[in-house]
């Protein structure tokens, strides 16, 4: 990664914030958004339903979550993997962060502004 883009990941959606009220496919549409990649929602093993809101969709899982995370924050500098962590210590989700077409996973490593410019 070279260093005017990690300057640029530093300030690209700062204050992007996820709530567990937004349904699925509004969460899916504004990452794709904000990202450039797509956000893989799962319940079990299956992708979720659209229409499901996360709090709705954490209703279904047996895990514990942190209750007082009212909304997520996520940042370009961000690994893909800490940031699937977070998604499951918030909601109680499982995500998967893939590339822009939706085509293959994102490496856990790999930042989410270095997924963006694949």
């Amino acid at each position: 990664m070279g260093l005017l883009d990690s300057i640029k990941d530093n300030f690209k959606n700062a204050s992007f914030e996820i709530d567990d009220a937004m349904p699925i496919t509004e969460l899916a549409k504004q990452f794709h958004a904000a990202f450039g990649c797509s956000l893989r929602i799962y319940t079990g093993k299956k992708l979720a339903d659209g229409r499901m809101t996360i709090r709705t969709l954490n209703q279904h899982t047996t895990l514990e979550v942190n209750k007082d995370a009212e909304k997520l924050k996520i940042r370009a500098t961000e690994k893909v993997g800490d940031i699937e962590k977070k998604f499951l210590e918030h909601f109680g989700i499982k995500v998967q962060i893939a590339d822009r077409h939706n085509g293959s996973l994102v490496p856990d490593e790999m930042t989410l502004g270095e997924a963006s410019r694949l």
